[in-house]
């Protein structure tokens, strides 16, 4: 049993893969309060689910056929029952409706949907989700721009709270490293680097497109990509395409990301969709610039101070100018990278989005 001010927390998941919901939970569960216990409920043991079971010694596995799959729901009130639940926190939509639908044989528990990305839909889940949100405790906004998408598809503002992604700011900072040494790079060559996994949203065909331009302006220049995903083959196939092999380098999946954003000179986000970008704050946590595409909630981050250069998603020219001209512009490219930790700091530090989770639950625990 719970001692009487202690918080039950429970995380519904559909999998542990590689991408930035998990990033958020891992966050979430490492920084553990003294009075507040974590459960992790998953569909399925996905491809980095050890991590979670390293992390959380309360981790579950139910099965979720669809978003209105009530034998599931019924499971997890049960679980919420036998576990003293008071709080259920979903990631994406069929366990956002699965939670609510808990409610039906558990209505005291608490639900909060998080919102990870930007509310795309039409028809008949947009429909559903504005019904849904009517019985959702509190919806939680990675950004702004997530936000505003879900008030534009009519659900209510009073129930949306935005608490942006934060970052470990001990973990990613500055490093003294030998990546370049080791990947025969000299000194003086531009080094470009991209963190995440290798999907269509991420945009890696547009920086390749890009990367063809700004090879028309600078011939001494090296891209780190980092991440795996469904897309690398054909980035790959392009990559020879163009006859760009000598100057990018795949790594594959990496833990040591802060050594990989400290061996570049610039971190180039090139997205067609982001709700906001860990990678990005990651970047500028660890003193790099950036170069960005001007989509979602990405604008936010730039909003808060110097970090670089935007640009319009496939606007190749306009990609290369902005690295060429951030690069150049030494007096500037030196006060961009003074200036990335403390705006990360006051803004999107891993600590700032605890106290702002940590304060919801106790609200939400307190009605």
């Amino acid at each position: 049993m719970k001692g009487e001010m202690t918080l039950n927390i429970l995380q519904i998941i559909f999998s542990i893969e590689k991408g930035g919901a998990e990033t958020y939970l891992y966050n979430v569960i490492d920084n553990l309060k003294e009075d507040v216990n974590f459960f992790v409920i998953c569909n399925h043991k996905g491809s980095n689910h050890p991590k979670i079971e390293e992390k959380c010694k309360n981790v579950e596995i139910i099965k979720m056929k669809n978003v209105f799959d009530i034998k599931a729901a019924k499971k997890i009130a049960a679980y919420c029952k036998t576990n003293d639940i008071d709080i259920i926190q979903t990631h994406f939509l069929r366990e956002n409706y699965i939670g609510i639908l808990s409610k039906i044989f558990n209505p005291k528990v608490k639900v909060i949907w998080t919102a990870h990305l930007m509310a795309e839909n039409k028809g008949i889940i947009r429909f559903f989700n504005k019904i849904f949100s009517k019985f959702v405790d509190k919806i939680v906004c990675v950004s702004e721009a997530v936000e505003d998408s879900l008030i534009k598809e009519g659900i209510s503002s009073n129930k949306t709270k935005v608490i942006y992604n934060g970052v470990d700011t001990n973990y990613f900072v500055p490093m003294e490293g030998t990546l370049r040494e080791q990947l025969s790079i000299n000194s003086d060559t531009l080094v470009l680097t991209t963190v995440s996994r290798f999907n269509k949203a991420k945009g890696h065909d547009f920086l390749i497109e890009g990367l063809k331009e700004l090879e028309r302006h600078i011939s001494d220049f090296k891209v780190l990509l980092a991440g795996v995903g469904e897309e690398q083959d054909f980035i790959e196939q392009k990559v020879k395409k163009y006859g760009l092999e000598e100057q990018i380098i795949f790594l594959g999946y990496r833990e040591d990301i802060p050594q990989i954003l400290s061996a570049a000179d610039i971190y180039v986000s090139p997205s067609e969709s982001e709700a906001i970008s860990f990678s990005i704050i990651e970047a500028l946590s660890c003193c790099r610039p950036v170069v960005a595409t001007e989509v979602g909630g990405v604008p936010e981050i730039f909003e808060k101070g110097n970090c670089g250069k935007l640009i319009p998603f496939g606007d190749t020219k306009k990609f290369a100018k902005a690295i060429i001209d951030l690069y150049n512009n030494k007096q500037e490219y030196e006060l961009v990278k003074s200036n990335s930790r403390n705006l990360v700091k006051d803004n999107f530090s891993q600590n700032k989005m605890l106290d702002e989770t940590y304060k919801l639950y106790s609200s939400l625990n307190a009605k």
